[in-house]
This record gives structure tokens, C-alpha cells and sequence, in this order.
């Protein structure tokens, strides 16, 4: 059996509960046999062991789950990084020759065994796919310890990388300062989006350019460790917000409605429809409709979208709500845990503004 790696608390106790799930479903099910093959519901079913070497192509790594066994299935070269790096124990490993995609297929339909299969996408024939939020969900003890630290590192990271910024730098500049100062931290950036001035105002999804900043700024990332992400916004400005610090407010008062009706058995539809509202009661009843508002989040970036159907919000999970205006935006990952909701990306350092009880982010004023 493989040493626990020493980043986790207790991989053994996570695992179990974790199989404990899965196997419940699938025995509900009929199901003989679970194929995983997504980045995100490996990195949940390895207590945080990466299966990725580039977002640009799939997982090097696929899992089959049997009321029996956990085994790995990966090329051969994959082997000794994962095995030491990313396995909790109990986990087995099967190996096949990264030229041979014969020998991977042969080997998974053995593993699998004519068996009903449950699977996270498509790739097994006859499986039956499903998404696996719901049975992530709720983030075990260790994960919850994981994620707050994962918060806090990154909201450190943000102020580091966007306090005393200079004016005159590219978006580039910054998006490698905030990179940097998450890689300090034993972060994957695995989305930066800068936007300075006339870009902000224009564009919701900015990738970073040469654009230069001059007045205001903001800074957006995706930060992965141990397969969860967290997500954040921030903004700088070189002067104080001037005739937008009321839209900003406003704007604070439209995530005060998603933070405030994010609670366990609300559905989706319901928090669409207020958060519509809210943005007409602050004079902007069409923004909405220019940028979606974030949502669910754990194992993926966004698990989904808020939308106005009955998918509901349940405790023990994450969300990111990114309400926006032009050139305006706020967002930060927070945790609904026992009915309470913890904001997970914060940083006292950072300027904030209390809002409905609750400290929200301010903009950082280089020149008060």
C-alpha cells in the first residue's frame, strides 16, 4: 500500500467516504461498475491527486470504480508521478504502453467486465453518464480545510501581485505578477483575465494584451490546488471611483441578493429571478443579460451557470457569484456550510466596504 502523501489530513477516512457515496449510487442504480474521466472527478476521487499535465488535453489518467476495487488506469509513463504524488491509499494502478491505444482500450473493457456502467462523459459504450456534482457534494471535512486554505492563499496572492501596481504596465505585466504570486503559493493559474480602462468597459472576458493601464484596473483567476478552485475578482483604480462609486455600491447590493438567498434548498430559478430584479431596483434592469452571474464551484471552475431552472443550491458546497456592470465587477468564492456562508478568497488587507452585515471588497485606490 502506498504512504499517504502529507498534504492531506486523513486520505484513508476521505477515500472511504468518498467510495461510500459513489457505491450507493451506483448499487441504487443497478450499476456493476463507475468510469471517471473528467479532470475534476478524478482530482475529488484522489483527495486532490492531479491527473493533469496540461489544461489543453484530457486527464493522462481514468479511473474504474467496482463495489470491490479502485484502480487507476494510465499510460506507463504516467506511472511513477502518480503513483507517488497523487494516489491516497487503497488505490490501484493498471498500466498500458502510451504507443498501444489497443492495449488502454483493452485493458478498461477488462477492468470493466460487461458490466452496467455509470460514467462522468462518454467514452464507454452503453455507460449511462451523469454529472458528478451531486455526489461531490458536500465537501467532506478534509476538503472543507483544503478549500479555506486554498481561499486564503489565494486572496494573498491578489493583494501581493495588485498592491503599489505602477501605471504604465501592460495587462500582461500584471496577469504575470498575479501568476507568479499564485505559483508562490502552489497554485495552477488556470484562468487570468486584466482588463485596463476602455477594455474593462467593453469586454466581460478580457484576455490580457499590451493595453497599458492607466486609471483603473481589474484582475480576475481561477486558481486550482489539490483539483479545487477558487475564483476572484479585483479591482484597482489610480483615483477613487468618482461618479462610479454609486454604481459600484449598487452593484455590491446585486451580489448581497445572490450571497443572501444562497442558501440549502433554494433553486436555481428562484436566485435568477431575484437577481434580476435586483439589478432593475439599481437602474440597470439589462445587465444581466451581458454576462452570466457565476455559480457553482469545487472540482470545476463553475460545476454550472445560474439559470432559471431547478437545480438546487445544497449545503456543504461552494459557490462564485460574479454580478457586473461596464467596467465593474465583484466576485469571490464562498462556502455554504451548516447554514452558515463563509467567504473563502478574503484578505483583510485588502480595502472592504460592509454590505448587509458582510465585509465585501472594495476598490483598491492607489492615489486616495
Amino acid at each position: 500500500m502506498l504512504k499517504p502523501m502529507t498534504r492531506r489530513d486523513d486520505p484513508a477516512r476521505e477515500l472511504s467516504d468518498k467510495l461510500s457515496r459513489l457505491r450507493k449510487t451506483m448499487a441504487a442504480g443497478g450499476f456493476g461498475a463507475a468510469h471517471l474521466a473528467k479532470l475534476g472527478n478524478l482530482a475529488w476521487l484522489l483527495c486532490g491527486g492531479d491527473a493533469l499535465v496540461s489544461f489543453a488535453d484530457p486527464p493522462v489518467a481514468e479511473a474504474v470504480v467496482t463495489p470491490q476495487r479502485v484502480v487507476v488506469l494510465m499510460a506507463e509513463i504516467e506511472r511513477d508521478r502518480l503513483e507517488r504524488e497523487a494516489f491516497p491509499p487503497g488505490v490501484e494502478a493498471r498500466y498500458y504502453p502510451w504507443h498501444d491505444p489497443g492495449a488502454k482500450r483493452a485493458a478498461l473493457g477488462e477492468l470493466i467486465g460487461g458490466r452496467k456502467v455509470l460514467a462522468d462523459a462518454a467514452g464507454v459504450a452503453g455507460a449511462e453518464v451523469r454529472d458528478f456534482w451531486t455526489l461531490r457534494t458536500p465537501l467532506t471535512p478534509e476538503e472543507v480545510a483544503r478549500y479555506r486554505a486554498l481561499g486564503r492563499d489565494a486572496a494573498e496572492a491578489f493583494t501581493d501581485a495588485l498592491t503599489g501596481l505602477e501605471p504604465g504596465l501592460r495587462e500582461h505585466d500584471v496577469a504575470g505578477r498575479l501568476a507568479k504570486a499564485l505559483r508562490e503559493r502552489g497554485m495552477q493559474p488556470a484562468l487570468i483575465l486584466v482588463a485596463a480602462d476602455e477594455r474593462l468597459k467593453r469586454y466581460r472576458h478580457p484576455l490580457p494584451t499590451d493595453n497599458r493601464f492607466a486609471e483603473r484596473l481589474m484582475a480576475v483567476a481561477c486558481a486550482r490546488r489539490g483539483g479545487l478552485y477558487a475564483n476572484l475578482t479585483r479591482l484597482v483604480s489610480r483615483r477613487p471611483l468618482g461618479e462610479d462609486a454609486a454604481a459600484y455600491r449598487g452593484l455590491l447590493e446585486v451580489e448581497g441578493v445572490l450571497l443572501r438567498y444562497t442558501q440549502h434548498g433554494v433553486l436555481a430559478r428562484e436566485l435568477f429571478r431575484e437577481v434580476r430584479e435586483a439589478y432593475a431596483a439599481i437602474g440597470f434592469p439589462d445587465e444581466w443579460r451581458r454576462h452570466h452571474q457565476g455559480g457553482a464551484c469545487g472540482y470545476e471552475t463553475r460545476d454550472f451557470v445560474l439559470q432559471p431552472n431547478d437545480t438546487m443550491l445544497v449545503d456543504g458546497s461552494a459557490y462564485a457569484w460574479n454580478p457586473s456592470l461596464p467596467g465593474l465587477k465583484v466576485e469571490d468564492t464562498v462556502l455554504l456550510l451548516e447554514d452558515r456562508l463563509e467567504v473563502l478568497t478574503a484578505d483583510p488587507r485588502w480595502p472592504s466596504v460592509e454590505v448587509s452585515g458582510r465585509a465585501r471588497p472594495d476598490v483598491l485606490v492607489l492615489e486616495p
